[in-house]
């Protein structure tokens, strides 16, 4: 062998073993090993299990039309009083309308509590013309109604936001412990600002200047795209294992009287080894993280109107309808767990079993 070879044979090896494990292989590897242990195939199928996940559904299918206010020169000027004719040149500016969704919920964030505090100041000054009351009154009501509309549309048709549910990225890491931490703030920031909408008097929160490093946050994130990614091998692992199970259980017994063979002690190895040592870890990692990042989306969604189709794309990751996939999962690890001790209790190998 060259030595030119020779290095690349050794860089290769390198990189292998530096290589972040694999939460895939460790799957197939269960399945594997379960299988041989019950001489019943487990027969995987993660690639198409990958290929039927739901999809988010196109941007324009998301977004929400939101009127808008368009004043006149005159309108505007009339604004001076409150001291609010800056903001409302740089929104209408060109600049403004070109303006990110968090931009512009930033403004709206700011700008509704300035025209309420406008408005109580006008009750106090007999000598401006109601006219311009009424077209405050007017300007507030808009703004009030659109806003639930208006955080859906910078939230949830923004590119930060779509990248929590993409499609194409790999599983979380075994040892991903903390990978939500970084997450946290920003989406129960989102989830706050969710909340304003079903009120009518409120302050801009303290965090909304800084707004823009949630939505970074957000970005450098891909938590939920790895996480619905590995809810759905472990799902179809559990459930294909569990399918192998009851097949192996249906046969005659594998243990004569509940006393273990050789045939039951390997069975025990592999429960000990590679799902007590090795599955359940990563099962408890993801489940722990994944619960705390459904309770954020749902508080942010909760408040706010979801179209049509959208509300079926989270109805299908994490509904309580048993189609989602939350629920299979859930579903797909009870009878998982069912279906070993039922194994192990054939054998006498169950915990405490006599």
């Amino acid at each position: 062998m060259s030595t030119r070879h020779l290095g690349l044979l050794l860089l290769t090896l390198l990189l292998t073993a530096c290589a972040e494990p694999d939460a895939r292989d460790m799957l197939e590897d269960y399945a594997t090993r379960v299988g041989n242990a019950l001489e019943e195939p487990v027969g995987l199928d993660l690639d198409q299990a990958l290929a039927q996940r739901a999809a988010l559904p196109p941007r324009r299918d998301r977004l929400f039309e939101i009127a808008t206010v368009r004043e006149g020169l005159i309108d505007v000027l009339d604004f001076r009083h409150c001291d609010l004719l800056h903001a409302i040149a740089e929104r209408n500016s060109a600049l403004g309308r070109v303006a990110t969704g968090s931009q512009r919920l930033i403004y709206e964030l700011q700008m509704l509590p300035a025209l309420r505090a406008c408005r109580s100041r006008l009750d106090q000054q007999d000598e401006l013309a109601p006219r311009l009351r009424a077209r405050l009154d007017d300007i507030i009501a808009l703004k009030q109604r659109s806003l639930p509309r208006l955080v859906w549309n910078a939230l949830y048709t923004s590119a930060e936001m779509e990248q929590q549910f993409t499609l194409n990225s790999p599983p979380l890491p075994l040892e991903g412990h903390g990978l939500l931490a970084p997450l946290q703030p920003a989406l129960q920031h989102f989830a706050d600002i969710a909340a304003l909408t079903h009120h009518d008097d409120w302050q801009p929160p303290a965090f909304t200047p800084t707004l823009e490093q949630d939505f970074e946050a957000l970005y450098r994130s891909d938590f939920g795209a790895r996480w619905l990614t590995s809810m759905t091998l472990l799902t179809h692992t559990l459930e294909r294992t569990a399918d192998a199970i009851e097949r192996r259980l249906a046969r005659r017994p594998i243990c004569f009287n509940r006393q273990p063979n050789n045939r039951a002690r390997i069975i025990r190895n592999v429960f000990q080894t590679y799902y007590a040592g090795a599955l359940q870890p990563y099962l408890s990692l993801v489940h722990r993280q994944g619960q705390r990042w459904i309770a954020l989306q749902q508080q942010i969604l909760q408040p706010l109107p979801i179209p049509a189709a959208s509300q079926d794309y989270f109805n299908a990751l994490f509904g309580p309808g048993s189609d989602s996939l939350w629920q299979h999962y859930l579903q797909a690890r009870d009878r998982h767990t069912r279906n070993w001790q039922q194994l192990l209790r054939q054998c006498g190998m169950m915990p405490g079993q006599a």
